[in-house]
């Protein structure tokens, strides 16, 4: 068994992880927006979301996460994203 130490370290890379990965979506979501901005598009796109919820909630069932958590951690990420874009 994993001592207590060892565990915390795990987590401590696992967020290290998110986060850099969070960093990655910030910038292909800014390129996005400059794509958008020279193309005439709008920032939201419902379809995509309901894409990108219809793939969460079936992550979620796979990972055997709560769905709601999931879907309100990516409306944060995504509400941000939108900033990111404009």
């Amino acid at each position: 068994m994993q001592t207590l130490s060892q565990l915390r370290a795990q987590i401590n890379q696992v967020d290290s992880d998110i986060i850099e990965k969070l960093a990655i979506r910030q910038q292909l979501s800014r390129e996005i927006g400059e794509i958008k901005l020279a193309q005439g598009m709008e920032i939201i796109d419902p379809s995509r979301e309901k894409e990108l919820y219809a793939l969460y909630e079936k992550l979620s069932s796979e990972y055997k996460l709560e769905p709601e958590f999931v879907k309100m951690l990516f409306k944060l990420i995504i509400d941000y994203c939108r900033k990111v874009q404009k």
